[in-house]
């Protein structure tokens, strides 16, 4: 994949120029593979980009041989802990992508990183006494598809989802969407529903992840648009307008059997 970059406005809308209060930072998106060009592009990260990696997991296991000394003896007990392959998989490579980028980031071995978790589960890196470089990230996974975020000094999510069919799905929409957003989704093509309804499910997920919030009992209070090949944006956030201009919301390029969403902090 092509790296792309894109310049977002306080509304997570296409921009072209900024006030010094409205300046956000580039979004590139590019296909992780193991290799020293995806290192270096990890080691460039600058203090004014947002970096995110998209990547296919491999189907089988004979790779996690080799993978698994790069984790943490914690991260290796807890891969010996999955009684199912693909949510092993999906753990040992997201952990080794995660390692990789970070170590090539700070010029550090990635199997020598410590990695905390935040109060709600959020994983950031160990910095003693809150010294070195404040590197911060997030990471999804979901089927056979991984998403992978890194930024300096700023909040980042990332939620990816496969699309798929669920039980009760209009129950769920009236639970998790707006009176708004419920009426955008009722309104759109049968169709296109479901797309709808991942899309605005990693929208919100992804500020959730973004915040460090955790899950929220309402989750209708994150208005988001919906609909597919609609731009994605914020109505509404907790907080009122002036939290919603402090956070920038993008889809990400993903295959149409998948949804997802990157989240920036200002």
């Amino acid at each position: 994949m092509t790296a792309t970059t894109i310049m977002l406005d306080g509304r997570g809308c296409p921009g072209r120029t900024f006030s010094r209060m409205a300046r956000l930072p580039q979004i590139r998106f590019d296909e992780w593979d193991d290799s020293p060009r995806t290192r270096r592009t990890a080691a460039g990260l600058g203090r004014d980009e947002v970096r995110v990696w998209l990547a296919a997991i491999p189907p089988g296991e004979d790779a996690l041989a080799g993978w698994l000394p790069l984790l943490s003896p914690e991260e290796r007990r807890r891969a010996e802990r999955f009684s199912v392959s693909e949510p092993r998989r999906q753990f040992v490579f997201g952990r080794v992508c995660l390692r990789q980028m970070l170590g090539a980031c700070l010029g550090l071995n990635p199997a020598a990183l410590a990695l905390n978790l935040q109060p709600h589960g959020k994983p950031c890196l160990a910095r003693p006494g809150g010294g070195g470089p404040d590197v911060r990230f997030n990471l999804s996974h979901s089927g056979r598809r991984l998403a992978m975020v890194l930024a300096r000094g700023r909040d980042v999510g990332v939620d990816v989802e496969r699309i798929h069919p669920l039980k009760d799905e209009a129950l769920l929409a009236g639970r998790i969407f707006s009176p708004r957003e419920q009426a955008e989704w009722r309104s759109l093509p049968e169709a296109q529903q479901r797309t709808a309804f991942f899309n605005g499910w990693t929208r919100k997920e992804a500020w959730l992840k973004a915040t460090g919030e955790g899950l929220i009992d309402d989750l209708a209070a994150i208005e988001v648009t919906l609909a597919p090949g609609k731009e994605a944006a914020w109505l509404a956030l907790p907080g009122g307008p002036q939290v919603r201009r402090e956070w920038a919301v993008r889809a990400l390029p993903l295959p149409p059997d998948y949804a997802g969403a990157v989240v920036v902090k200002r």
